[in-house]
């Protein structure tokens, strides 16, 4: 049984793995951690931040590096979670047993542990190995029951380094062996000497870990704080709402149908059995706590790796709580009856359990962190195309779902990574390569931005194209022209123009990206050419992207305009390619700097660059054309004059210069 749904998890999780649904957050971080571990670059991280103890604590990596030397391969993480989480269910089996002195029923646990839904969707989700205390714990509570107290302390320890917090559940549990176990040992000193060396341990541990060392590895207090921030600003603050407001957070956590639904769902595949041992049950009252005090909804919910501390001690009260009721119901009921009415009461909630949250195919979306199964959402054929271009071990930014396939090297990054929009210019990494896919938008990619960024990497970068294929594309920096770039321009033009432009995107991130394009002065790369128009709006210079113009390329004109007074009203500037009969070749029009910085939020004197491109279009015959830009009134269509009669222009267009194009050729 154990045999057979370890293959069934596995290869559930390496097939979504491989459909490209696993994610750099968190897959593709501790896949590269692992791996820069493996290769003496100790905990190294460059997604979320550089030294990876800063934001994690997991030990656990050391053991698992060691594997990567031998198996460099995410999937082989996979496998070990996979495994991991279905041996658990034999310690679930020998407890129950012990207890229930019924083999049927100790193999009803087993199974109810492994279609405990929680467990396949922790499988499902990616790989993450605080999962593996499911195990640690159960193996501890199996050997500390059978009078092997340091083989329980060994796995107390690998559940201890699983997890900066992991600490505080070891606290409780130290307690539980203390106070409640004392029939499992031969001398009640062993015992609370092992119960109070776990206690200590376990706080120390996450005290010092969670307090001391990761700020002193992040410099700063970690960001899982600002989980607690309705709490308080800062931990002093956060415990006194605690200690002084009980029944305000109480009311909180308890009147949210969120954290409602979440509570009767880890009780209900085992027939809430756990409540007639609270006990045992206490001792997951600190993963409990922290994950319902967290304001980020999957923290309270049964699709995630929060949970892996609590399984083990919902099955133990599960299981002393069956022991309970065959203990209260002794000579009322026969052993057989009782034995086969538990086994059907498990079924039946498992069974509704599953009706409810199937883990291979319920789909997890918002409120929730999204988690996606076997669909197939995007080319395997072209990403493997793309990533056989790319050097073994060089930097790339990228998608999330593709990160994870990428992570063993140095320097991986999200092409658009919306922790970090604001902390790199144009809001993407400039690493040499970027493989991307243009329709794939999941995990909150915002279209605004993401294709901005890549016309600006194209316009305004020098990246080419060197892959381009059911919208997989590879971009390099490169000064060598690629025929798949003016494509892959125009597609992205296409996508945005058809809704992607008017994804909601937050103020703040509009006003930064808007302040990306402004300056003092006009660059010494631009064209000085001025141009007055009405309404005090000045063209002062404009600068090709090319050198070299040919049909098919792609063409980006950034303009340089200037305000000498506050505008009330939002103009949309424009770029043309005529022909010499002045018949528009191309044309892009648009709010200044892609809309992120509108007209009416220019000040007087500042410069902003305002980048517009498109395809030349690829059968465009050569010869000589004209580049012609203006400014007008959206709202009426009218442009706005120009103000100088000596300007060369035609209908309010000014003419800024005339290229030549040559035919489409295969550089």
């Amino acid at each position: 049984m154990v045999t057979i749904w370890a293959i069934v998890l596995a290869g559930f999780a390496i097939l979504r793995h491989e459909r490209l649904n696993s994610s750099v957050y968190d897959f593709g971080i501790k896949s590269q951690v692992i791996w820069n571990t493996a290769n003496g670059r100790w905990f190294a991280s460059s997604i979320k931040v550089t030294q990876y103890l800063g934001d994690q604590f997991q030990l656990i990596f050391l053991p698992l590096a060691a594997l990567y030397r031998l198996w460099p391969n995410p999937n082989a993480l996979l496998l070990v979670q996979s495994l991991l989480l279905a041996l658990a269910a034999i310690p679930v089996y020998r407890i129950a047993n012990r207890h229930l002195r019924s083999q049927k029923l100790a193999l009803a646990f087993a199974a109810v542990y492994l279609l405990y839904p929680t467990v396949g969707f922790i499988n499902r989700f990616d790989f993450h190995p605080i999962t593996f205390v499911v195990f640690f714990f159960l193996m501890a509570l199996d050997l500390v029951e059978t009078d092997h107290p340091y083989w329980a302390s060994f796995f107390i320890f690998l559940a201890l380094i699983t997890r900066e917090e992991m600490g505080l559940t070891i606290f409780a549990l130290g307690l539980f062996v203390i106070f409640v176990e004392k029939r499992t040992l031969r001398r009640c000193s062993v015992q609370a000497r092992l119960g109070t060396v776990w206690a200590v341990v376990g706080l120390a541990y996450s005290a010092v870990i969670l307090f001391a060392v990761m700020p002193a590895f992040r410099g700063g207090t970690t960001d899982s704080m600002l989980r607690y921030a309705w709490l308080g600003d800062g931990p002093a603050a956060m415990a006194q709402t605690l200690l002084t407001r009980p029944a305000f957070v109480l009311t909180t956590l308890l009147g949210d149908p969120v954290r409602q639904e979440f509570l009767l769902k880890i009780l209900l595949p085992v027939g809430f059995l756990s409540l007639l041992s609270p006990l045992a049950l206490a001792v997951a009252l600190p993963a409990l706590g922290y994950n319902l005090l967290s304001d980020v909804p999957s923290q309270s919910s049964i699709y995630f790796q929060y949970m892996s501390p609590i399984i083990p001690f919902i099955f133990l009260a599960a299981i002393l709580g069956a022991a309970n009721l065959q203990q209260w119901l002794n000579g009322r009921i026969s052993r057989k009856k009782f034995t086969w009415g538990l086994i059907a009461w498990l079924g039946t909630f498992t069974l509704l359990a599953w009706l409810l949250d199937n883990p291979f195919t319920t789909r997890i979306d918002a409120p929730y962190y999204p988690i996606y199964a076997l669909e197939q959402t995007s080319s395997r054929t072209a990403f493997d195309e793309a990533r056989a271009l790319l050097p073994a071990d060089g930097p790339v930014a990228t998608m999330m779902g593709y990160g994870t396939h990428l992570s063993l090297r140095p320097e991986l990054y999200l092409f658009y990574d919306r922790l970090k929009l604001l902390e790199r210019p144009y809001a993407f990494p400039p690493t040499e390569y970027a493989l991307l896919n243009l329709t794939d938008l999941r995990w909150d990619v915002n279209a605004r931005i993401f294709y901005s960024a890549i016309e600006t990497a194209i316009g305004r970068l020098g990246y080419e194209a060197i892959y381009f294929q059911d919208d997989v594309v590879l971009l390099r920096q490169t000064d060598e022209p690629q025929p798949a770039t003016g494509a892959v321009l125009q597609r992205v033009i296409d996508l945005a123009e058809a809704g992607g432009k008017y994804a909601p995107t937050a103020p703040s991130t509009l006003d930064w990206l808007g302040r990306q394009w402004a300056m003092a002065e006009l660059p010494d790369t631009a064209v000085s050419q001025p141009v007055p128009f009405a309404e005090n709006i000045t063209l002062l210079g404009y600068e090709l992207s090319e050198d070299w113009y040919a049909a098919g390329r792609p063409l980006c004109v950034t303009l340089y305009w200037q305000a000498d007074a506050p505008l009330a009203t939002d103009y949309t500037a424009f770029v043309h390619l005529t022909a010499p009969d002045g018949y528009v070749q191309a044309q892009r029009d648009s709010a200044p700097a892609f809309g992120f910085h509108p007209t009416s939020q220019w000040q007087p004197g500042e410069i902003t660059a305002d980048m517009h491109c498109f395809q030349i279009p690829p059968q465009l015959p050569p010869g000589p054309y004209q580049i012609k830009a203006g400014i007008y009134n959206p709202d009426t269509g009218s442009r706005l004059p120009i103000q100088d009669a000596a300007i060369p222009a035609t209908d309010n267009a000014a003419i800024l210069t005339e290229i030549l194009i040559e035919p489409s050729k295969n550089p």
